[in-house]
């Protein structure tokens, strides 16, 4: 007589899901692109001849070219002093903040395709209360992530879109967050090429002062931290 009763299924393992899969993929791509910068490191120098500013198309592949370089890990700041090197200080910060800008826009599609399901099934912890305080706070959050030294741009790119921080957010949040550094290193970089002491003495000022806004930034966010709540001793009942 045939029993009606089935065998359950043995519980899947949570590394075996797609959701996880996709997250190694993710933390493999990442890891990659981290190792080919330390051995490649383009600098400077590669990145001005790459390109002539009077090429019909140097705008174009000045935006695309940046998009391209970010979603690779290379540092925005030696984008934007390439810029204003190539562009002089108004072009170079235009044309590499809207690069940058969608780089980093193309690393946090990546990010939400490949990692966002395994962060929301597995994310716990102080790490949840992280996410959750830079989700709640909206675009201030990551407009302050942008501009504290100890996170790295263009890798946070990835982590937000493992997030709940909604893409138009992710944005608005770097395009503002991204603007105060681009403008400073365009800057330098306009004024080393055109030999302007002035402008170099000026453009060093204003990264100084980054520097100082983000290590102010930095401790506040550390202030602010989620900490756990300590641990309610359950109330006994009074004897009879």
């Amino acid at each position: 007589m045939r029993s009606d009763q089935t065998t359950p299924k043995a519980p899947r393992q949570w590394w075996r899901s797609g959701a996880a899969l996709r997250f190694g993929l993710l933390a493999l791509l990442v890891a990659t692109l981290s190792v080919v910068m330390l051995i490649v490191h383009p600098d400077k120098s590669s990145l001005t001849h790459a390109v002539g500013p009077d090429h019909p198309f140097a705008p174009a592949i000045a935006v695309f070219g940046t998009a391209l370089l970010t979603t690779a890990l290379v540092p925005r700041t030696l984008l934007a002093g390439v810029g204003g090197v190539l562009f002089g200080f108004a072009g170079g910060v235009l044309y590499i903040l809207a690069g940058v800008t969608l780089g980093a826009l193309i690393a946090y599609t990546i990010g939400h395709f490949l990692g966002r399901e395994f962060m929301a099934r597995h994310l716990s912890g102080r790490f949840l209360a992280v996410e959750q305080a830079v989700a709640n706070r909206g675009i201030i959050a990551v407009v302050i992530s942008r501009m504290i030294p100890f996170v790295p741009f263009c890798i946070a790119n990835y982590v937000f879109g493992t997030t709940r921080v909604r893409r138009t957010t992710f944005i608005g949040g770097t395009l503002l967050g991204a603007l105060p550094a681009t403008i400073a290193y365009a800057a330098l970089g306009s004024a080393t090429a055109r030999g302007d002491t002035v402008g170099m003495s000026v453009a060093g000022a204003m990264i100084a002062t980054l520097g100082i806004g983000g290590s102010v930034g930095t401790y506040l966010v550390w202030r602010r931290r989620p900490r756990k709540q300590p641990a309610i001793a359950p109330v006994s009942a009074a004897p009879a």
